[in-house]
């Protein structure tokens, strides 16, 4: 019975995640650009993130990397997906992994029109295996993030995001997290920059 649960988990979270890249458009943040022409701004970027886990004393931190994609709700508000996968503690991939995804709720805003500043939470699943956090299994995930940053040119932006990842079935992959993301703010079609 556990498979099928994996089976139905994994399918809900994929219509999901179609959903949140394709249906929210109507509901996304709209700019008038003359009569009835509106155009939706979103937000993709990819990260790198290091983690450390709550039942090791190896001192060790692997590498994680992550792609993250939203849409603008209203004004700074967010809805998007997220995955992050990789190895939570150095060594072989193969003994030491961890992939989670899941919906991203965020809130951005930017001040002196060069820095930034954001809260967000991902509520999602994931699962993995390590030896050196005696840890295995999957289950329910929940990540929040406070992120600071700057803005580049072209809509870029550059964010450092300490978060803490929680998973409750798992208890060896809770732990806190330190990401360092770079992503880009555009309008729908065509692709163009939007700066903050």
């Amino acid at each position: 019975m556990s498979s099928l649960k994996k089976i139905l988990w994994r399918f809900s979270l994929a219509l999901v995640f179609v959903w949140a890249l394709t249906g929210q458009t109507a509901y996304g943040e709209l700019y008038q650009a003359g009569g009835n022409n509106t155009k939706s701004v979103s937000r993709t970027g990819i990260q790198v993130q290091r983690f450390k886990g709550g039942n090791t004393d190896s001192g060790t931190q692997g590498l994680m990397l992550g792609l993250r994609s939203s849409r603008y709700l209203y004004k700074g508000f967010s809805l998007g997906l997220e995955v992050v996968a990789g190895a939570p503690e150095d060594g072989s991939v193969v003994d030491n992994n961890l992939l989670y995804t899941g919906l991203t709720l965020g809130w951005d805003q930017t001040f002196f029109k060069i820095f930034t500043y954001e809260f967000n939470v991902l509520l999602g699943y994931g699962y993995g295996k390590s030896q050196n956090l005696n840890a295995n299994g999957d289950g329910f995930t929940i990540q929040p993030q406070v992120g600071l940053g700057f803005t580049l040119v072209n809509g870029y932006r550059l964010t450092f995001a300490p978060g803490y990842l929680y998973m409750p079935r798992t208890n060896g992959f809770s732990g806190f997290t330190f990401s360092l993301r770079l992503d880009r703010k555009s309008e729908s079609a065509p692709a163009k920059a939007v700066n903050d």
